[in-house]
């Protein structure tokens, strides 16, 4: 625990960091100063979407054999290729006994991954806003 908040704190404090070296950012002194600072909040800016894409399509990936069972299992509407496929997975887990096994890993994982995609939003949101403000600080500096 102490060292997760030490590292919320790290990354809280580098996070400042960047936005407060986009706020003084002065072009007659240190244009090279620019292309740095672009590099450094752009990547990070990128892990964390990266992080976030990663972990969404995980649970959209994971949450399609439970969309697949409970839809044949509820019978809903589906064009005709994608039915004759849920059908055959459903009468192959259905007859193994493990329909409702595989229906509850799905859900349990589409849970995880989407918890392990919104809790740094909620965890880090300080931080975040610091990134957007050098971002947006950075980019105003370079058109400007």
């Amino acid at each position: 625990m102490a060292a997760s908040s030490a590292s919320h704190s790290s990354y809280r404090e580098y996070a400042q960091f960047l936005r407060l070296s986009a706020d003084r950012l002065n072009m007659a002194v240190a244009p090279a100063r620019l292309e740095w600072l672009r590099a450094r909040v752009n990547a990070e800016r990128n892990t964390f979407l990266a992080w976030e894409v990663v972990w969404l399509l995980i649970g959209v990936a994971s949450a399609i054999p439970a969309l697949l069972l409970f839809a044949v299992y509820f019978g809903a509407p589906m064009p005709a290729p994608i039915a004759a496929r849920a059908e055959a997975f459903y009468l192959q887990l259905t007859t193994n006994g493990t329909g409702e096994l595989v229906a509850m890993g799905s859900l349990v994982m589409f849970l995880t991954s989407v918890a392990a995609a919104g809790v740094p939003i909620f965890a880090h949101s300080a931080a975040i806003n610091d990134l957007e403000h050098a971002h947006r600080t950075l980019k105003a500096i370079e058109k400007g």
